[in-house]
């Protein structure tokens, strides 16, 4: 059998790297990590929509689209979602963190992919198995117009393959958080185990193992930043047993991460700001507010609050939007940038 998988060589699980250009990106990751846990402290912090959000962008780099609304009620009330999807999203998610600081084995990992594939057209015999033999394809495979990317570990040899990358995970040093989260994920995505969803799977023992690794019970916003650099995360599959490349190519990735957890925790923040402020609001600028937080949570607010904007949100004239906006500056929700027309209104 020819060498054509990372599996397949002699060597594998073996992985190695250069330390002396590894050390400094470890570090630069350690530390901003660690003024995202000083900054938001996890017992002062409402995670909800950090949560959420994870959720949801875990599920989009599949192409599984996720209703925000009921994600949020199904993991904040513990509100049954109509949908499977939803449900089994939300479960995985509960699933990782309440596991994140103990023992990975397979029980764990097979509940958690039966969790997430609850309610779908597998056959039952796939859904919580291994089932090895798995081809990740790039192209139309319909029209016979694709292009093996990667075969993962073959029926014979899954199980062991899994047996070998539990026991790596489970001696784990937390000293090097950033390499155990690439080494991991490229680890079990080259023996790509399950039927479905090994993507998702392998981003939540990404989560699990920086929980574990920083000791916090709450998620990055990891999957948000891989959904960001789709290009860079899949080429992961072009992986050799030296990870030095490519934990060059993906430290920034989770350094984006980082940024994308505290824009999201500020969002949190803000909103419950103006929720403290909301008896000074009428109801033209809580509306608003509330659809510019929901903008900033998902894709971000482009160019920013206008006029025009305003008017078209609210239905009112020139002079009533000026003065709602000029009131949301005095009460310091907005910040103002720019004269005239070039004016621009941002959350403060």
């Amino acid at each position: 059998m020819s060498e054509n998988y990372l599996w397949q060589q002699a060597d594998f699980p073996h992985f190695y790297y250069n330390s002396a250009v590894i050390e400094p990106l470890e570090k630069e990751f350690v530390s901003e990590f660690r003024k995202l846990i000083k900054s938001f402290p996890m017992q002062n912090q409402n995670f909800d929509d950090l949560f959420t959000e994870e959720i949801v962008a875990n599920s989009q780099i599949e192409g599984i689209n996720l209703d925000r609304k009921s994600v949020h009620s199904s993991f904040v009330k513990n509100i049954v979602p109509a949908m499977p999807k939803e449900q089994g999203a939300v479960s995985l998610m509960k699933m990782r963190l309440d596991h994140c600081d103990g023992t990975l084995t397979h029980k764990l990992i097979k509940s958690m992919h039966k969790e997430i594939l609850k309610g779908s057209s597998f056959p039952d015999s796939s859904v919580g198995n291994y089932v090895g033999d798995m081809k990740i394809i790039s192209g139309n495979e319909l029209y016979d117009e694709y292009e093996i990317m990667h075969e993962g570990a073959p029926k014979d040899l899954v199980e062991d393959k899994m047996s070998e990358f539990m026991k790596w995970y489970n001696q784990c040093k937390p000293k090097s958080p950033l390499i155990n989260a690439i080494q991991g994920h490229i680890h079990f995505e080259t023996i790509h185990p399950f039927c479905n969803d090994n993507g998702r799977i392998g981003r939540s023992i990404i989560l699990m193992s920086l929980c574990r690794d920083f000791k916090i019970k709450s998620p990055i916003a990891i999957s948000r930043a891989f959904n960001k650099s789709l290009k860079k995360y899949y080429s992961l599959f072009q992986s050799g047993l030296d990870l030095t490349e490519m934990i060059k190519r993906l430290q920034p990735i989770f350094m984006q991460a980082i940024q994308e957890t505290k824009h999201i925790l500020s969002i949190t923040s803000y909103r419950q700001k103006v929720y403290l402020k909301k008896d000074d609001l009428n109801p033209r600028q809580l509306k608003v507010l509330n659809r510019v937080i929901k903008y900033e949570l998902e894709e971000g607010f482009k160019g920013g609050l206008t006029n025009s904007k305003y008017q078209k949100m609210t239905k009112v004239s020139d002079r009533t939007a000026l003065r709602d906006l000029e009131g949301l500056v005095i009460l310091k929700l907005l910040k103002k940038e720019g004269e005239k027309k070039a004016t621009r209104y941002y959350l403060k």
